[in-house]
């Protein structure tokens, strides 16, 4: 026997058979490498039982010894130890009451009068036994207890396991399975293709009555398929039934069709992680969200809308730092107003700027990308590299859950908000109505008078105690105990904070200076620079003034600003010509200064004659030419001797010379 379940094993370590099982699965899906200090060796088989039929069994070789010694003392077949229910609690009753039943007659010797006595008295009696049932004792009955005992041990009186355990009786349905002539292996081919059948309806979506018609249909054409085919229909009713159990069994792929057709419910269904804010300082880690409050406010024009709620969510203390926004006409909320309330935030005492800002991915959120620099001033040392870590963190799209704003926001809504004339609830296409067939009265009193409701109702909130996370606290409690152990927020000044929102462009310097935007920009760090290429940050959401320029490694040169344009006959244009080439020299000088003087002439003649030249091999052969049947012999081309330009020059004079005196001639002849 190399190979013992998880029953036998229950009872080799004398503990119950679901906790054996359980070790066995911590095992299986290494979540541990042993069970109860010993490494064990850990399968899987498809059984009955357990989930989806999978059971565990344990090599023997990996017990430790003294297991391995208390299994062979049960001095069994390996088949007989197969098929022992030892850590069933039934099958221990049942040992039990039978060992109770003939312990009077294992007290006397065997074929002893005593024993056939004490056999004799118990024949015909009725006993209740492990079940609760009467049931009458006859001596066959007895003496096979008896002869059990006495030849396999006490563990070998509780009912054996069926032999065929395991392995499938019937296919698909009783009938079915008894009616085809089939082997068992075409039977089960059979059924595990209507099964397969199934599952891709399910995942399909579609409805229990239409699966089992269709399968129906599947299984009767598969079987005829097979060379049994069916013209009875009553007989094929019965037949080709598909049984509810079998759909059942295979409701776990509605998964699938959960995940394809209906996202929202397969996202609400999948594995969360729990984390913890201990450790976390205040501001260490913000939500960034908008929401709509769901109380109808009347604007100044006689309409009636719902405001919007800017919510900035400290993870640490839960307390939120909130803004409202209440548009005249339609649109959203745009990114100057969430610039607006962070700086806001960036500027309370009790808040300050946050070191990670996790926001949505909408599009009123886009000025957070402009924030990464600005996040890492107040970024405090931690034990990972937290320079590659992201200071803005982005969503999921459709993922609310992850965002701990979202529990805010209902907590609001529900407890809170619900208090305020006005209020219609979550859904927009039912709200809530005071009276049928009429829209709810809104709140009447003004914007102005609606943000004051609202903050007195976040200071509510942060006074109240809260569960989870902050065990019975409430927010301003757990924001008290960080103050006392000497918390204090980092603020940041509001010139510098727009500085932060900046993009970068890349620039040609042309003359020292650069265009943007219709105009010349430079500075004095920009007449001593010589690079081609600058990077100018341009801010994003404001006007500006002066320009931060960068080289394309991201080392900062200076501060540009517009380049002053003076008239022709103000002194002050060469004052400043001349000062700025005085500045531009000055750093030439500063430059030849700061590297070596080198002659590359003279380093490349070194090169030259530092490197041995190159020695050919032999001649590999020469070609020779017959050249006897002609008695002609070619003509060895000389090099000419290069004239000179006076050469050249005297001898274009006597060529013009001589074509001069030729015209001459032939008009004198002509005249003759």
């Amino acid at each position: 026997m190399e190979w013992i379940d998880s029953q036998i094993l229950a009872s080799l370590y004398g503990v119950d058979q679901r906790n054996a099982r359980r070790g066995c699965h911590r095992i299986m899906v290494g979540r541990s490498m042993s069970w109860h200090g010993h490494p064990l060796e850990v399968r899987t088989f498809h059984g009955r039982g357990g989930r989806s039929g999978i059971q565990y069994q344990v090599k023997v070789s990996s017990l430790p010894p003294h297991l391995q010694e208390r299994l062979k003392a049960f001095q069994m077949t390996d088949e007989a130890v197969s098929r022992l229910r030892l850590g069933d609690d039934t099958a221990r009753f049942e040992r039990a009451w039978k060992y109770e039943i003939i312990a009077p007659a294992l007290a006397h010797p065997f074929r002893s009068p005593e024993r056939r006595a004490v056999i004799d008295k118990l024949d015909g009696e009725w006993k209740l036994d492990w079940t609760g049932s009467r049931r009458k004792l006859t001596k066959s009955t007895l003496y096979r207890w008896i002869e059990i005992y006495e030849n396999e041990g006490i563990h070998a009186l509780a009912q054996k396991v069926r032999r065929d355990k395991g392995q499938k009786r019937v296919f698909i349905n009783q009938y079915w399975s008894n009616a085809v002539p089939f082997d068992d292996f075409a039977k089960e081919t059979i059924a595990e293709d209507i099964v397969q059948f199934i599952r891709g309806l399910i995942v399909k979506g579609t409805t229990r009555k239409i699966i089992q018609f269709m399968a129906s249909a599947e299984l009767r054409r598969l079987t005829a398929a097979y060379g049994y085919p069916v013209d009875d229909n009553a007989q094929a009713e019965k037949l080709f039934g598909i049984p509810d159990a079998l759909i059942t069994q295979e409701a776990r792929f509605k998964a699938v069709y959960r995940h394809d057709f209906d996202r929202k419910a397969s996202e609400d269904n999948k594995p969360r992680i729990r984390r913890t804010i201990a450790g976390l300082q205040p501001m260490e880690i913000v939500v960034m969200d908008v929401h709509h409050i769901n109380v109808m406010v009347r604007r100044e024009n006689g309409t009636c809308a719902t405001p919007k709620f800017l919510a900035f969510h400290d993870v640490a203390t839960n307390r939120v730092f909130g803004d409202l926004v209440f548009l005249n006409e339609r649109g959203g909320v745009r990114n100057v107003d969430v610039i607006d309330a962070f700086k806001r935030m960036c500027q309370h005492p009790a808040f300050g700027m946050p070191q990670k800002l996790y926001c949505d991915n909408g599009s009123e959120y886009g000025f957070a990308d402009y924030l990464e620099d600005a996040l890492k001033l107040n970024c405090s040392v931690t034990t990972f590299n937290s320079e590659d870590r992201a200071r803005v963190i982005r969503a999921k799209p459709y993922n609310a859950s992850a965002k701990v704003v979202e529990g805010f926001f209902r907590q609001m809504n529900q407890q809170y908000f619900r208090h305020i004339p006005g209020w219609i609830d979550d859904n927009r296409m039912n709200p809530k109505r005071r009276e049928l067939g009429k829209p709810m009265p809104p709140f009447e009193d003004g914007f102005d008078a609606f943000c004051e409701t609202v903050f007195g109702l976040l200071s509510a909130y942060e006074r109240l105690p809260q569960g989870g996370a902050l065990g019975g606290k409430s927010p301003e409690q757990a924001f008290a105990a960080h103050v006392k152990d000497g918390w204090a927020a980092t603020l940041i000044d509001e010139a510098q904070f727009y500085m932060a929102f900046t993009k970068p462009e890349k620039r040609k310097l042309s003359k020292h200076v650069f265009s943007l935007d219709g105009r010349e920009w430079t500075c004095d760090e920009l007449d001593r620079c010589f690079e081609n290429t600058v990077i100018v940050r341009v801010p994003a959401y404001h006007g500006f003034n002066e320009l931060l320029v960068e080289t394309l490694q991201g080392e900062r040169i200076g501060w540009a600003k517009p380049n002053v344009q003076l008239p022709y006959d103000d002194p002050r244009g060469a004052q400043t010509s001349a000062a700025r080439d005085k500045n531009r020299k000055r750093a030439l000088r500063e430059m030849k200064r700061s590297v070596p003087d080198i002659d590359p002439l003279e380093k490349l003649i070194d090169i030259g004659k530092s490197t041995p030249d190159v020695v050919p091999n032999p001649p590999a052969a020469l070609i020779s030419v017959d050249v006897d049947w002609n008695r002609e012999r070619a003509i060895v081309p000389s090099k000419t001797a290069k004239k000179t330009r006076q050469q050249m020059e005297e001898e274009q004079q006597r060529l013009r010379e001589a074509r001069m005196l030729m015209i001459n001639t032939a008009i004198s002849g002509k005249g003759l």
